[in-house]
């Protein structure tokens, strides 16, 4: 461990593609938001909370999947098998056993992260582009599976009305539960990607040679990377199921595992704030367009191929770009007045 400890004092978060440590600005802009979001329902109407609730569990899911795909660098079309994983273990917990809500939601992220350790286990002897192809393999699996079993999962209906805790089927109550713990589970991912473990992660990322020589196991830190992505993709399946009551086999297609990747990209791989605005403004377009056109696949498409040809680093580096631009003007026009 001594080893990984002093390789990772020698990198800078910023110079690996990692997010900086929160200065005071970016932690009282983050405090802001966060006390922004707690009064969303109590200005907002019904609809609108539950548009700002499904932001949420969308930001956090990509947040999951971003921690794979920048910070460890690897590429994957299977975090949603963790995703529908913790969705179904609620779900299937209430369909075939009495076990409370409270403890299939603790179950449902140690079951995806269990999967997360099989799946992670058979595919990451692989790399790249063959790791990529494995983890698709294994997401339309487990999607067939839930098809298959149809005694078992409902097949392709899925299942419905998964009773919620008295507190959590108000609109108020469950919005505020979703935020709190997707808020947690953002800030236990940030602390992660900036302990001595985060560092390492990116060093075998960046350097896989020279972080083997340093002491390092590429294979277990990619491991457990995988399996904590999966634990907090697990996590977010959770919170859908109280933002939505239902769990169905389209959660562990593949394509809903590239989602999360294309709201990343949009928002930004190289911030901790990307996949959060990605996911809010994808979610923002997908509702809004499709509630005014049968079309609005093709119209949230082109916005978005217009958005990334415009600012390639994502949305949060083009808006920091602007500041930094407009900001520019001004420094020197006070040096002027200075002088």
């Amino acid at each position: 461990m001594g080893h990984i400890e002093s390789g990772a004092r020698d990198r800078n978060p910023s110079s690996a593609g990692g997010s900086k440590p929160l200065n005071r600005t970016t932690s009282i802009a983050w405090l802001l938001l966060l006390i922004a979001l707690v009064g969303v329902p109590f200005w907002l109407p019904p609809f609108d909370t539950l548009l700002v609730e499904g932001m949420i569990v969308a930001a956090l899911f990509a947040l999951a999947t971003s921690f794979l795909v920048h910070y460890a660098g690897l590429i994957t079309f299977g975090q949603a098998i963790f995703y529908g994983a913790g969705a179904y273990t609620i779900g299937l917990c209430t369909e075939h056993t009495h076990v409370p809500f409270a403890l299939s939601f603790i179950i449902g992220p140690l079951v995806a992260a269990l999967l997360a350790l099989i799946v992670g286990i058979l595919s990451l002897r692989a790399r790249t582009f063959y790791f990529a192809l494995l983890t698709l393999g294994f997401s339309q699996l487990f999607y067939s599976m839930t098809l298959i079993f149809y005694g078992f999962t409902n097949g392709d209906t899925g299942i419905f009305g998964i009773p919620l805790p008295p507190i959590l089927t108000s609109y108020t109550g469950g919005y505020e539960f979703v935020l709190a713990i997707g808020a947690l589970a953002a800030l236990g991912l940030w602390w992660i990607v900036h302990t001595p473990f985060g560092l390492a992660m990116m060093a075998v990322r960046d350097n896989r040679k020279r972080a083997q020589s340093l002491g390092m196991n590429p294979f277990t830190q990619m491991l457990v990377a995988f399996v904590i992505s999966g634990f907090f993709c697990g996590l977010a399946g959770d919170l859908f199921i109280v933002y939505q009551q239902h769990a169905y086999p389209e959660m562990l297609n593949w394509q809903s595992s590239g989602t999360p990747i294309l709201m990343s990209v949009l928002g930004g791989l190289s911030s901790f704030a990307g996949p959060i605005v990605g996911a809010g403004l994808y979610t923002l377009l997908d509702v809004g367009i499709g509630s005014v056109s049968t079309y609005w696949q093709l119209f949230v498409a082109l916005i978005i191929l217009a958005i990334i040809m415009v600012y390639p680093g994502g949305i949060v580096r083009g808006i920091i770009a602007l500041a930094v631009r407009f900001a520019r003007p001004r420094k020197s026009s006070a040096r002027e007045d200075s002088r």
